[in-house]
């Protein structure tokens, strides 16, 4: 019996939701120019995390967080709160039509492969949203999660 009740506790350790902070339900809405914004990746970067809550926001710029599991929020306190979305790059896109047809033509190769010469990419992502989102170090935006809720948030977005 002493054995079965170190299985069972070894078990229990092993299932991944002991020991991970509590969290709480976060949502809310991304809007840029009056608009929602679709498609963003909305990351909540609180001091003491050992990761960030992070969602991406649907059509009508909606997203909801998660941190350990699908959905389960934030950690409490304060967090920063970076916004960012990428245009689709034109890398993987070629005009040949059948993949013997890229060994006849190193340039398509290259563009269908997303690289340039020596594999480095011929062009970088382009940001869709102001930069000064994108990061925890130059982001102005904040807000306080807490227990009492409700935790949802409306992020205008500015130039």
């Amino acid at each position: 019996m002493g054995v079965a009740l170190v299985t069972l506790s070894l078990g229990v350790g092993c299932s991944g939701t002991t020991g991970n902070p509590k969290t709480v339900p976060v949502t809310g809405t991304v809007m840029y120019k009056g608009e929602p914004v679709e498609g963003a990746t909305v990351s909540f970067w609180a001091e003491k995390a050992p990761r960030a809550a992070a969602g991406v926001t649907n059509a009508k710029g909606e997203f909801s967080l998660s941190m350990f599991g699908a959905n389960d929020g934030a950690m409490l306190g304060e967090s920063k709160i970076t916004v960012s979305k990428v245009a689709a790059s034109a890398a993987g896109q070629s005009s040949a039509s059948k993949p013997e047809d890229l060994l006849n033509d190193p340039s398509a190769m290259a563009k269908a492969s997303g690289g340039g010469v020596g594999g480095i990419l011929s062009e970088a992502p382009k940001a869709l949203l102001p930069e000064k989102y994108g990061t925890s170090t130059s982001t102005p935006l904040k807000e306080s999660v807490t227990a009492s809720g409700p935790n949802k948030f409306v992020l205008q977005l500015t130039d």
